[in-house]
């Protein structure tokens, strides 16, 4: 095979895996679901979010440029719990939770989501990201 049919064949691949990527993103977008990528740092620095965190009154470059971190949107009656969980299920070893919680909204609304983390470890076990989904549930909450 010359240097030209790799070139050609390493772009067909690329190109397939871009196109993949681009359906998944329309997938995520136009479902309930926002989609998460936190660092371990402190109040959760997201490294990927979902174009549609607009249901939530926020755009993803907002938490991408680091501008909102996702703690400080949380409740501050909740934010501790939260915290508490999340560590919890770290050093106990757990690769998954669910929580529900308060946020508030960029227009200062508050609204509960349940949020399902995936604990993403390295090969000696520590703690690298957390993957989440979140959706708004504000509405299968009883007042």
């Amino acid at each position: 095979m010359g240097f030209n049919q790799v070139a050609e064949s390493d772009e067909m691949i690329l190109d397939e895996a871009l196109e993949r990527q681009r359906i998944l993103e329309t997938v995520i977008n136009n479902s309930p679901v926002m989609a998460f990528l936190w660092t371990t740092e402190e109040d959760w620095p997201a490294k990927y979010v979902s174009e549609n965190v607009t249901q939530l009154g926020y755009s993803a470059e907002d938490f991408l440029t680091g501008r909102i971190m996702y703690a400080n949107i949380v409740h501050s009656e909740d934010i501790d719990r939260v915290r508490k969980e999340l560590t919890r299920c770290c050093e106990i070893g757990k690769d998954d939770f669910v929580n529900r919680y308060r946020v508030i909204t960029g227009k200062g609304e508050i609204r509960w989501v349940e949020e399902k983390t995936f604990i993403q470890r390295d090969e000696r076990g520590n703690v690298v990201n957390f993957q989440g989904i979140v959706r708004d549930v504000t509405s299968e909450i009883k007042k």
